[in-house]
């Protein structure tokens, strides 16, 4: 019987494969496969409409232009971090730590400048250390092979309790003309945390569609084997991504900060469910190789969406936070059926 089923001959009773057969079987597979296309990209327009409908007519204040505003300057530090993270993700790695990190730089911010040090080095400081907390997780993931979830998922907890041990668990006041600059006012009417994100993500996508580094992160996360024996540097572009999803993480804490007018070590709650979420939405595959920053940004929208419609409606901190655990849900859900069915088409 075994070699009956090893056997690479056909039975005389196996039927040939007719050119009908051939081509429903073809039709069926491109049918799956604009299925979940569909899924991934039309489906997060729908829902992007439909929740924006819902609170345009629950509120008469959403759809006002200044509303709009709010909105884009309110996800501005979240799709910051999930332009660094879409990049991670699409590479077969993932970072969790990023909520920490917005506490961690946005409590040294707050130290350099109550030390009376220029706004320059204040930033700068708050974004290396993102930087180093990336270059941490890369040595846990890259050189002593952790697995990146669990790897990142101790760093949180390392570099929170490091933010509260910094202050005390205390929230402090910052006064700073250069922060309130940016946390207030706007250029051309538009907020300057909104000019930072739309540019860093027209940045991010060019490196995704026309640069070789672009198209050499999905190769990694597509088929790492493949990419070693074409002469990818793996281990390079790995310590590279996960640096940039700190430095983002900094750059988000800054922005935070200048929001915020302080630096409390709790805020980095609000991230830590949230960036990952955006990027799952979005379409981006937790296994790797597949995703689009693009995706992203309309996942990002949506819970910006959620987060602005629900404050206008008065709804309590525990509703976002169960209507982010719903979307998180969701967005696991989308993944693993776009994944069986392009398993399928293939």
């Amino acid at each position: 019987m075994n070699l009956m089923r090893t056997s690479t001959n056909k039975s005389p009773d196996t039927p040939e494969p007719t050119p009908s057969s051939v081509a429903a079987s073809t039709k069926g597979a491109r049918g799956r496969e604009r299925l979940a296309v569909l899924i991934q990209g039309q489906g997060l327009i729908v829902m992007l409409l439909a929740i924006g409908a819902y609170f345009a007519v629950s509120s008469p204040f959403f759809l006002t232009f200044n509303n709009m505003l709010i909105i884009g300057a309110g996800v501005a530090a979240l799709g910051v971090m999930a332009i660094a993270q879409t990049f991670l993700v699409i590479s077969g790695g993932i970072d969790i730590s990023v909520g920490s990190v917005v506490a961690l730089s946005g409590v040294v911010m707050g130290i350099a400048l109550a030390a009376e040090l220029p706004f320059v080095l204040a930033a700068l400081a708050a974004i290396a250390s993102g930087a180093a907390v990336g270059a941490f997780n890369a040595v846990l993931v890259v050189a002593l092979k952790i697995d990146p979830f669990i790897a990142t998922l101790g760093s949180l907890s390392l570099f929170s309790g490091i933010a509260f041990t910094l202050t005390n668990g205390e929230t402090r006041a910052i006064s700073d003309p250069v922060l309130t600059f940016i946390g207030i006012e706007r250029i051309a009417g538009v907020p300057l945390p909104l000019w930072l994100f739309l540019g860093l993500l027209i940045i991010g996508l060019v490196v995704e569609r026309f640069t070789t580094w672009g198209r050499t992160v999905y190769a990694i996360g597509g088929n790492r084997e493949a990419a070693r024996l074409s002469g990818v540097r793996i281990k390079r572009s790995q310590v590279t991504l996960y640096m940039l999803s700190g430095t983002s993480a900094g750059i988000a804490g800054v922005l935070t900060v200048a929001q915020l007018a302080a630096a409390s070590p709790q805020v980095g709650a609000n991230y830590l469910l949230a960036v990952v979420t955006a990027v799952i939405l979005g379409g981006t595959s937790l296994a790797g190789g597949r995703g689009s920053l693009l995706g992203t940004f309309v996942a990002v929208l949506i819970l910006g969406v959620l987060s602005n419609g629900f404050a206008l409606l008065g709804l309590s901190s525990n509703v976002q936070t169960t209507a982010l655990g719903v979307a998180l849900i969701l967005a696991v859900l989308l993944d693993q059926t776009t994944r069986r069915l392009r398993g399928r088409a293939s």
